[in-house]
């Protein structure tokens, strides 16, 4: 029987092969698809071991909000990545495009998912990077940042429109013509 982490697995080996297959064709890639590759199966990992603890019922305790408490902040190195929605259909193609739909109908579909996701919030935070890279919209899986609304752009000076070059004078003598010598 295929449960929710099974089907997951299946999915995402698949994708994984494609990125295997995309990164044998084109040499240029590989390092930015063997660091996706390995994120993906770290994803894997945390989502079964997760999903493991939600029907052990052993998931650990939420913590206190920190909402409104500064932290000092101390910037990490990160591999540079690209971060548009369905990037990594766009950079790999139909393969990866056909992964990207059976995740989502299996986000979709799937009964237990909300459940789930209202019990372990740390799930949603798997899955929605891997949803934003491949352009899937999974119900229950809101994005924080979604909801910030964009800060309104200052608006461009005009860009001058260049004022056509007078009529040629009928008496002026006609432009010089260059010729091609040969040798």
């Amino acid at each position: 029987m295929f449960t929710l982490p099974t089907s997951f697995r299946a999915i995402l080996t698949g994708l994984r092969a494609a990125l295997g297959v995309v990164m044998a064709r084109d040499h240029a890639s590989i390092p930015l698809l063997t660091l996706i590759h390995t994120r993906i199966g770290r994803a894997i990992t945390r989502f079964e071991r997760l999903f493991a603890r939600f029907r052990a019922n052993t998931l650990p305790k939420p913590r206190k909000s920190r909402a409104g408490q500064t932290r000092p902040h101390q910037p990490r190195p990160r591999p540079a990545v690209p971060n548009g929605r369905t990037w990594l259909v766009v950079a790999c193609g139909y393969q990866v495009a056909g992964f990207a739909s059976q995740l989502q109908h299996l986000l979709a579909h799937t009964p237990d998912l909300a459940d789930f996701l209202a019990a372990a919030p740390q799930a949603a935070r798997i899955l929605r990077p891997l949803c934003h890279m491949l352009g899937v919209t999974a119900p229950g899986l809101h994005d924080p940042r979604a909801s910030v609304r964009p800060r309104p752009r200052q608006p461009r000076a005009p860009i001058p429109v260049p004022r056509p070059s007078p009529a040629p004078h009928p008496h002026d003598p006609p432009p010089p013509r260059f010729r091609f010598l040969s040798l």
